[in-house]
């Protein structure tokens, strides 16, 4: 639609989100902004009425550039992190966020990200999510993965690598947990312990019984 400002905004995204939320906080907090920035020159901006509770910044960069950003401006970070049944993947991201945290000084919670595959038994829920990777639209992936390599800034570590490996791109490599009710409990129990993890984010293969099923199955198993 004409709005893309240019591959060059590549570099300096974080930089222009910086100026964005200072804007955003100086509404929020004194209802009043003038900021005179690089990106946004803000004259007498007025906001009223002030929302009347705090207002939290969800981020979600996984790179070290994007860590840093969330630390010093953000209160959440959701965190991508590619595995099957390997909730020790979230261990690294989640330090990482926490170490930026403690540099910054600032209180910033981690919520990773998962999607479960949930059936009675572990048999099934295996053979579900192998029934997704065989009919996964090849071409559809091909697209996404030429779309993500644009950014030639980008390390292996930034959200757009890291959805298109290919070994788990038809779920965008999100973390995956696939098996009975009382094996996704054992694995999200895992993840809730570790240091820094403030929440957690689910999508379901099939979204509306997934989340009753969550609800009504696995949550009662939950430590």
């Amino acid at each position: 639609m004409g709005l893309w400002p240019g591959d060059d905004y590549f570099g300096y995204r974080y930089d222009y989100s910086t100026e964005y939320v200072k804007v955003l906080r100086d509404l929020w907090e004194t209802g009043r902004c003038d900021l005179d920035g690089q990106y946004f020159t803000m004259d007498d901006c007025v906001l009223s009425p002030r929302p009347s509770g705090k207002v939290d910044i969800v981020c979600a960069g996984q790179s070290d550039r994007g860590m840093e950003f969330c630390a010093e401006y953000g209160d959440y970070n959701f965190i991508l992190s590619p595995g099957v049944n390997d909730p020790q993947v979230y261990a690294e991201p989640t330090q990482k966020l926490a170490a930026a945290a403690a540099k910054s000084g600032r209180d910033v919670g981690s919520l990773p990200l998962f999607m479960a595959i949930m059936a009675e038994t572990d048999e099934e829920a295996q053979a579900k999510w192998a029934s997704y990777n065989e009919g996964a639209d090849a071409a559809a992936l091909g697209y996404m993965s030429d779309e993500g390599s644009k950014d030639a800034t980008a390390d292996g570590s930034g959200t757009a690598r890291t959805i298109n490996l290919p070994e788990g791109a038809v779920n965008f490599n999100m973390a995956t947990l696939v098996g009975s009710y009382e094996t996704i409990a054992r694995q999200v129990d895992q993840v809730a312990a570790m240091p820094g993890v403030k929440g957690m984010m689910f999508t379901f293969d099939d979204f509306e019984k997934g989340v009753h099923d969550f609800g009504t199955r696995v949550k009662p198993l939950l430590g």
